[in-house]
Parts: structure tokens; sequence; C-alpha cells
């Protein structure tokens, strides 16, 4: 078992309060503005519009332009307005247009059988794991059964999982939620 020493606590802790200082810098209007509202719907010089959004790829929220021709995202680049990034990117941030239409992105579920993945119906899948929370519940409790979200999530996506677990399903009878992670 690893133990935390005095320092070790100290300087953790001072990182904490420091990011969450920093998160809490964040005013009501730039965090509306995050949320997806347009931009106004710029039109540049290639016919395409521009509109405001906010990266889905960690919990750091940062802003990203979104660009549209044709109904299809075609672009995304960072807002420059945007507290966190400053209008700039990650790796991940720059090539968010691109996961939409990768040839590799799964669209239907995966089920194991006999040791290989293969498709299935939603319905197939859905009663596959409903058996097995059922199967797990009835052997070992409602203990054995949890939850992890994603930094991915909106407030409001963590807030609907975690009723659903509780009230939905009743199976959390203890929980940490720190962020957006359920």
């Amino acid at each position: 078992m690893s133990t935390l020493d005095r320092r070790d606590f100290i300087k953790s802790s001072a990182a904490s309060l420091a990011v969450a200082s920093l998160v809490a810098s964040c005013g009501k209007k730039q965090a509306d503005d995050n949320l997806g509202q347009k931009l106004g719907g710029d039109v540049d010089q290639l016919g395409i519009t521009w509109d405001k959004a906010v990266c889905r790829f960690c919990g750091t929220g940062c802003g990203v332009m979104v660009g549209r021709k044709d109904d299809k995202i075609v672009a995304t680049k960072g807002d420059p307005d945007c507290w966190s990034n400053k209008g700039l990117n990650c790796v991940k941030g720059y090539f968010l247009s691109k996961i939409l239409y990768g040839k590799d992105r799964l669209t239907k579920p995966l089920i194991r059988k006999n040791g290989k993945m293969v498709e299935s119906s939603w319905n197939e899948a859905l009663d596959l794991i409903a058996s097995k929370f059922e199967e797990i519940l009835k052997r070992d409790g409602s203990d054995a059964v949890s939850m992890f979200g994603s930094g991915q999530w909106t407030i409001f996506e963590g807030y609907v999982a975690l009723k659903f677990m509780k009230a939905g399903l009743g199976f959390i009878s203890k929980d940490g939620v720190g962020s957006n992670n359920l």
C-alpha cells in the first residue's frame, strides 16, 4: 500500500487549489458562449460557415470553431476568443472533423461471441448489458456495480447518467462526483 507523506500531500493540495482557482475564474458569459451557441455563422472565402463549439475529447472544454459546408463538417480550428485555449488546439482537437467520417468508426454495437467481436443490433446489445447487470446484482449486490463517466460528458449528460444509475436502476449506494466524472 502506498503512503502519502506530508510534503506530497501539501504539493497535491496546492496544485488542486491552483487548478480550482483557474476554473473558477471562468465568467458566466464565457461559459454560456462555450455551450455551442452560434458565433454568428461567419462565412469565409471558401464558402465554409464557422460556428462556435466545445471540444469533447477531455474535460478542459477548449473552444473550437467548427467549419460546415453543404451540411458536412469539413474543418475545425481553435477559438481565439476562448479563455482556456486561446485559439490553440491539441492534436486531438485539430482532427475533430476527421473522426466523424473515418472508415474505422464504429456505427453498430459489437458483441463478443466465441472469442470474436461481431456486429449486433442495439436491442441485442442492450439486452445483453441488462442481463449481465441483473446477474451481477443477484450474485454480488449493488456494491458490485459501478459507473465511470468521462470528462467528455457535459454536466447535463453526467447528471442524467447519475440519476439513471441511482434512481432508475438503484445501483449506486455511494458515489464520488468530481467535475464531470461520475
